[in-house]
């Protein structure tokens, strides 16, 4: 809970909020058919509501920007402008990410594997609710 709510507490910064910095992760690193308000409320596993509000208060920073796709006038594909991009190149997250590399390789091995077996197993709990 300690290390969870220090990473946490790092996400304020920039004007932005902690899940803020996911989605501009997110949007930067995903693929452009999965750069949508509904694969992003999958991933970050919340609603499709609660994504579109977070992706207006990105909009309106200037920090993502919407791009009909062509072939489907449905979709709206969503892209980290300049300014994003730029922000994210002082991603409070590298300090964490630092100290996870400055790790023995074999031990950031063991961890990358006991944290993903620890999320599949409550994302297991999660749905069985």
């Amino acid at each position: 809970m300690h290390i969870g709510h220090i990473a946490d507490s790092l996400g304020y910064t920039q004007g932005l909020k902690p899940s803020q910095w996911t989605a501009l992760r997110y949007f930067a690193r995903a693929n452009p058919s999965q750069r949508t308000v509904s694969a992003f409320a999958d991933f970050h596993a919340t609603t499709r509501g609660a994504a579109s509000q977070m992706v207006e208060v990105l909009v309106t920073k200037n920090l993502l920007t919407r791009v009909p796709v062509p072939e489907d006038r449905r979709v709206v594909q969503l892209h980290p402008t300049a300014k994003a991009l730029e922000l994210l190149e002082h991603d409070p997250l590298k300090e964490f990410a630092g100290v996870i590399a400055a790790l023995p390789g074999d031990e950031q091995f063991q961890l990358a594997d006991l944290l993903s077996r620890v999320l599949r197993g409550l994302l297991v709990k999660r749905q069985a609710a």
